[in-house]
C-alpha cells in the first residue's frame, strides 16, 4: 500500500487548523501545539498545498 504523501499533507493541515482553532477557542496548549505539529508536519510532507502548480 503506497501513501499518497499530497493528500496525507492535505489532510495534516485541515487537522492542524481544526487543532488551531480548538486551541484559541478553549485556550488549552496542548491543542496549539499539535496544531503546530501537523501543520510543520504538512509541510515537510508535502508543501504542495501552498504552490499546487508546482516548480516551473
Amino acid at each position: 500500500m503506497k501513501i499518497d504523501r499530497r493528500k496525507l499533507s492535505g489532510y495534516l493541515l485541515i487537522l492542524g487548523m481544526v487543532f488551531l482553532s480548538i486551541g484559541i477557542t478553549t485556550k488549552n496548549t496542548a491543542f496549539s501545539w499539535a496544531a503546530v505539529a501537523c501543520l510543520m508536519i504538512s509541510l515537510v510532507m508535502g508543501g504542495k498545498w501552498i504552490n499546487p502548480g508546482g516548480k516551473k
